[in-house]
């Protein structure tokens, strides 16, 4: 049997005020309650049990206390990892976060978004399936959207910066793969191949590019080239095919293809990095328990979340929500956020003791 649920008018009777005078403590205005009050109301509430009923409160303010970030699989690491960070911010202004996979399936992911719209989240946060998203699933909404991996961003911003509510994170994908070819240059390493990911996908696309350009400003040939899905799965099957490429070093396209990479190349008992040197990117705190350990360009989950939630937000919370100026919200301008990242050197590239890079890297 369900039972019934307190209502603010049970509060207020037991308090001996009014459900206005519940309404003000509960939402920290707009007028101001009496210590003694205030106390009157939340010994009420704590003694009842009363919960406020965000969907109601959502259908007078418009506004749900709810924020939505969709991504293509939750199952990666570092996006796992990047969900947490941004949950965790949130969570500390006083929002709830609905989390949305999208299965690396694009129609899954228009139908996900129009989902959360549907919840009438206050915001979305969006790493898309696809470059550049598509945007028109939003263009009819007032929802501020936060692109994670937006293309062409300054173009894209400054088309919808009147409007105050497209926010795209700038990340370099090919400064990113050059960097870590670099590394491995450094190492030594004049046969380089790349494991890249879906050739339809314009991260993979750019990650290679990258890896291009620091062999040919180095003077080096490619040692080859080969694609496979975002996965475990994807790089140990792709270890046979790298093998007859014959490299001493690969630059592998994300942290999961290179944990699978590492197992398959361990069972055909190449030795990393004496045979071949190994560096992804992407990489998470888990890359410090691959065996061996893996080099990776980390980007700052925690910091983008930060950026990208005090982008979004304004450095407003539910609290003062309601009580926004419209005139100053609409005409609200925002940069771009820039994603920063540092490479971290372990045993997979041949260093022989943890090295990091403190030099930030940005566009």
């Amino acid at each position: 049997m369900a039972h019934r649920r307190p209502t603010q008018s049970e509060v207020a009777r037991l308090a001996g005020t009014s459900t206005a005078v519940v309404s003000y403590v509960l939402n920290n205005g707009p007028r101001p309650v009496s210590e003694e009050t205030r106390n009157r109301v939340l010994a009420a509430i704590a003694h009842t049990g009363y919960r406020p009923n965000n969907l109601a409160r959502a259908l007078v303010s418009g506004k749900s206390a709810a924020l939505g970030l969709i991504v293509p699989d939750l199952a990666n690491p570092f996006l796992a990892q990047l969900a947490q960070c941004f949950e965790r911010e949130f969570f500390e202004r006083g929002y709830c976060l609905l989390v949305g996979d999208s299965q690396d399936d694009l129609e899954h992911e228009i139908a996900v978004v129009e989902t959360m719209l549907r919840q009438q989240v206050d915001g979305l946060v969006w790493y898309s399936v696809d470059q550049p998203p598509p945007l028109d699933v939003i263009a009819t909404s007032n929802v501020p959207a936060v692109i994670l991996n937006a293309t062409e961003s300054q173009r894209i911003q400054q088309k919808n910066a009147e409007a105050g509510r497209l926010i795209c994170v700038a990340t370099d994908e090919r400064a990113h793969a050059q960097m870590a070819t670099e590394h491995l240059i450094s190492h030594g390493c004049t046969r380089i191949a790349h494991l890249g990911g879906p050739h339809t996908r314009l991260n993979s696309r750019e990650r290679s590019r990258g890896w291009r350009d620091a062999l040919r400003q180095a003077g080096l040939e490619p040692a080859g080239h080969c694609t496979a899905p975002f996965s475990r799965e994807g790089g140990f099957a792709a270890a046979s095919t790298l093998s007859e490429f014959n490299p001493d070093g690969v630059v592998v396209g994300n942290e999961m293809q290179a944990i699978g990479l590492l197992a398959a190349l361990a069972g055909a008992g190449i030795s990393i990095p004496d045979d071949i040197a190994i560096i992804a990117l992407n990489g998470t705190d888990g890359a410090e328990f691959t065996v061996p350990s893996l080099s990776a360009i980390h980007l700052s989950a925690q910091d983008l979340a930060h950026d990208v939630v005090e982008a979004l937000l304004g450095g407003n919370n539910t609290e003062n929500t309601g009580q926004k100026n419209n005139e100053n919200e609409e005409s609200r301008t925002v940069a771009p956020v820039v994603a920063h990242a540092h490479l971290i050197g372990r045993a997979s590239c041949g260093c022989n003791e943890k090295y990091e890079d403190t030099n930030e890297y940005r566009d």
